[in-house]
C-alpha cells in the first residue's frame, strides 16, 4: 500500500513537470514568466554542485528553526501558564485576541528596524508566526482533557507531576504536534519574509534578488530548494510523531 502511495505520488509529479515542458515547448506557456522545467533541473544541479546555494540554505535553516522552537517553546508555555490560572486567562484574553489580530506581516519592517539585518530580526518574526499557532493550538488541547479523568486520578492519590505526566501531556501532545507541523510553515515564511525585507542571505534573498533580475529559472530553482526542505522537516516531525504517539491507533498516525 506504502508502495502504491509513492508510486502514484511521483506518476502525478512526473506527469505535472511534462506538461509543464510541454506548454513551454509548445508555445502555450511563456519561458520567460514561467520557466522550463529542464532549465529549473539544471540550474538547480549547477548550484548544488557548485556548493552556492548551502550557505544561503543554511542561513534560512538556522532562522526558520531557531523561530520554530523558540516560538513554540513560548507559545507551550504561555498555554500551560494560563490554563492553571484563569484569572490571568480573562486578564490576557482579548489583549492575545487583538495582538493576533494584528497582520504580523506588516511588522517584519519594524523587526529589521528593532533588531538589524542580521539573523535576530527573521527569527523573532519567525517566532512571533509560530508563537500563536503554537499558543492557541496548545489551549485547545488543553480545554479538551477530560475532567473526570482528572478528578478521578486525583481522587486516587496522583500527585500534580503524575497528573501532568499521565494524563495532560498525553491528551495534549497530538494537538502540540499538530501546530508544531503547521509552525514549520510559519517559521519559514518568517524567514522568508525577514529575507525579502531586508537581508543579505538566504533563500529568501536569492528568490527576491533573482526575481529583481528577471531570473525565472534561479527563482523557481530557490523554491525547489524550499519545497525540499519542507519535505525534510515534515518527514523529521513524521518520525518524531511515530515515536511519541506510539500508543495511537496506526490509522490516526499520519506518515
Amino acid at each position: 500500500m506504502r508502495l502504491k502511495i509513492h508510486l502514484i505520488r511521483l506518476a502525478l509529479v512526473a506527469g505535472f513537470f511534462a506538461a509543464w515542458e510541454a506548454g513551454v515547448a509548445g508555445g502555450l506557456l511563456n519561458a520567460f514568466f514561467f520557466g522550463r522545467p529542464s532549465l529549473i533541473f539544471m540550474d538547480l544541479w549547477w548550484i548544488t554542485v557548485s556548493g552556492y546555494v548551502f550557505q544561503h540554505l543554511w542561513v534560512t535553516l538556522q532562522e526558520s528553526l531557531l523561530g520554530l522552537l523558540l516560538g513554540g517553546a513560548a507559545g507551550v508555555g504561555l498555554a500551560f501558564a494560563l490554563a492553571a490560572s484563569p484569572f490571568w486567562t480573562k486578564v490576557l484574553d482579548p489583549i492575545l485576541m487583538v495582538l493576533y489580530g494584528i497582520p504580523r506581516i506588516a511588522l517584519a519592517p519594524l523587526f529589521i528596524l528593532w533588531f538589524g539585518l542580521g539573523v535576530a530580526s527573521k527569527v523573532v518574526f519567525a517566532l512571533v508566526l509560530v508563537f500563536f499557532l503554537m499558543f492557541f493550538n496548545t489551549s485547545a488541547g488543553l480545554k479538551g482533557v477530560s475532567a473526570e479523568m482528572v478528578d478521578a486520578i486525583r481522587v486516587m492519590g496522583a500527585s500534580r507531576w503524575q497528573l501532568l505526566c499521565k494524563v495532560t501531556l498525553p491528551a495534549v501532545l497530538p494537538w502540540m504536534l499538530a501546530g508544531l507541523k503547521s509552525g514549520v510553515g510559519m517559521a519559514l515564511l518568517g524567514a522568508i519574509v525577514g529575507e525579502y525585507v531586508g537581508g543579505n542571505a538566504g533563500l529568501g534573498w536569492m528568490i527576491n534578488s533573482a526575481a529583481g533580475l528577471f531570473e525565472t529559472t534561479r527563482v523557481f530553482s530557490a523554491l525547489f530548494v524550499l519545497g525540499i526542505l519542507v519535505l525534510v522537516i515534515n518527514q523529521a516531525l513524521n518520525y518524531v510523531e511515530r515515536r511519541l504517539l506510539r500508543w495511537r491507533p496506526v490509522d490516526h498516525q499520519i506518515g
